[in-house]
């Protein structure tokens, strides 16, 4: 099985979750017999992989501009917006290289991606491939593209929709069509949750026929992971948040509910790690409401500090309004650290060993953190059952069905 499979990022070139998914998964189906061609917009010139094959699209096109001169669409891409991405590259290079992935969504990003589907249709007709496997939105013009050139199927991957980032309100007209145009496009549709799976019935009228569920898995724990935890005190007990600081998350519900857990019990500390447009409200809603000796607000925090303070942890909170999936409990539980997870997130569909709770019910949240923080039998079973079952979930297994997933989108077209 050959797959040409489109992301808009990988690490170490990346800005979020779908990276690192895009990186395991890939792996794991190489690993199963499965030969992976790559393709990304843009990254370093040196960027490779010892496991599969990975084209960035922004570096090669200077080298096949002269051989395929004489298609109109290549023409057409370099003819209006060249300033545009000598520009852009020039950005990205003066950007230190941890905000660097923060830049791929740039302000030119729909512009971008009529590019990188331009490049992708030209790519799609020399590269042999039997399946076209898009994660991500951004990408799935490209995959239309690339399904229109070279007539093989294609697998749209739905990791979030733009109403998991909005909560359903301000929904962008042209990223929900962009979602829409993709999902009718492909012929089989794999989402990360059930709950992604009605979303994509309701809102976006896919057949519920097309959808296929394949969860994401856990990271490997990373056991060398040593936090000091200098500025906190032995008594204390530690609570932390880990994700953007933004409506999707529910940061707010965290700080509110740090309020009833310290008018109970006022050894605690919360860790509140991320950047996202509602942290300086949530700096100012922790001071009104006294806490500012209670909260350590650390900023972005790179995967291996994420690893340092899960090991630190006491008590993992996730409390998104809605989550597609939500890898960060994962982590955190891989680390031995019990988590409470929202009702609202996908990976609670998989999850048993954990606490879970409704977004909005700021009550059951501190009185759940109280609990994983006092009642030791019940902290000492969700650490060793979390941990063994968090273990369990490998990226063999989403792999494996992806696989599934191709062998019966050419079984279809075989039997049309």
């Amino acid at each position: 099985m050959k797959v040409l499979m489109l992301g808009w990022e990988f690490p170490p070139f990346f800005a979020g979750g779908v990276g690192m998914v895009c990186y395991h998964l890939t792996r794991a189906l190489c690993q199963q017999g499965t030969e992976v061609t790559y393709v990304m917009p843009f990254g370093p010139r040196m960027l490779r992989s010892d496991y599969m094959k990975i084209l960035i699209a922004d570096n090669i096109f200077p080298a096949m501009r002269f051989k395929l001169h004489e298609i109109s669409s290549l023409l057409g891409v370099y003819s209006t917006p060249g300033s545009y991405e000598e520009d852009y590259r020039k950005y990205l290079a003066s950007l230190p290289s941890d905000k660097r992935a923060k830049a791929l969504y740039g302000p030119n990003i729909f512009q971008e991606v009529h590019m990188f589907a331009e490049k992708v249709k030209l790519i799609a007709q020399f590269e042999d491939f039997d399946v076209i496997h898009a994660h991500d939105h951004w990408t799935f013009p490209a995959a239309i593209a690339a399904k229109k050139a070279s007539g093989k199927p294609m697998i749209v991957h739905v990791h979030i929709t733009e109403f998991d980032k909005t909560g359903g309100a301000g929904v962008d007209q042209r990223v929900y069509d962009m979602e829409r145009e993709g999902m009718h496009a492909a012929d089989l549709v794999i989402v990360v949750s059930n709950r992604i799976k009605n979303q994509l019935v309701h809102h976006y009228g896919v057949p519920e026929g097309k959808i296929r569920v394949v969860y994401n898995a856990a990271e490997p724990a990373d056991h060398n992971a040593y936090h000091d935890a200098s500025k906190i005190k032995e008594t204390d007990k530690i609570v932390l948040f880990v994700g953007r600081v933004t409506l999707q998350k529910g940061p707010d519900y965290f700080v509110e509910a740090a309020r009833k857990v310290l008018d109970y019990d006022p050894n605690v500390k919360f860790i509140l790690a991320g950047t996202g447009d509602m942290l300086p409200r949530m700096i100012e809603r922790v001071a009104q409401l006294g806490m500012a000796n209670k909260f350590i607000f650390p900023g972005f925090v790179s995967r291996e500090e994420v690893s340092k303070l899960n090991k630190i942890a006491d008590c993992f909170v996730m409390p998104s309004v809605s989550e597609p999936f939500g890898i960060v409990p994962l982590e955190a539980m891989a680390q031995d650290t019990p988590a409470i997870i929202s009702k609202q997130s996908g990976v609670s569909e998989v999850l048993n060993h954990v606490l879970k709770v409704d977004f909005w019910d700021v009550n059951d949240i501190a009185n759940k953190i109280l609990a994983v923080l006092h009642y030791q039998a019940l902290n000492h079973q969700l650490k060793q059952h979390g941990s063994l079952e968090v273990r369990s979930m490998t990226w063999d297994t989403p792999a494996h069905k992806c696989i599934e997933v191709y062998d019966e989108l050419l079984r279809m077209k075989q039997g049309g």
